[in-house]
């Protein structure tokens, strides 16, 4: 058992440390890759996407009727300062 392990457990070893230094190495060495600098919104720009809807539920529409006056509403809901 003991030749079994010695057999198998180096050459595991060897590659998992040779992994672990390429990997290391990887992420040491600068490579040309330039990604497009993203533009961050502001308010005085129009905005160009089309609306998103996020809703804790799968229902669709997510509307209710009386929205104010309901205790128990689907979805949940948000509220923030801007």
């Amino acid at each position: 058992m003991n030749n079994l392990i010695v057999a198998i457990g180096v050459p595991v070893t060897i590659i998992c440390v040779l992994f672990v230094i390429g990997c290391v190495v990887a992420m040491a060495v600068p490579n040309d890759v330039k990604y497009p600098k993203v533009q961050n919104y502001t308010l005085d720009q129009q905005w160009e996407h089309d609306p998103l809807l996020f809703s804790a539920t799968d229902i669709e529409p997510m509307a209710l009727a009386h929205h104010a006056e309901a205790t128990d509403a689907d979805g949940g809901s948000a509220s923030g300062k801007w």
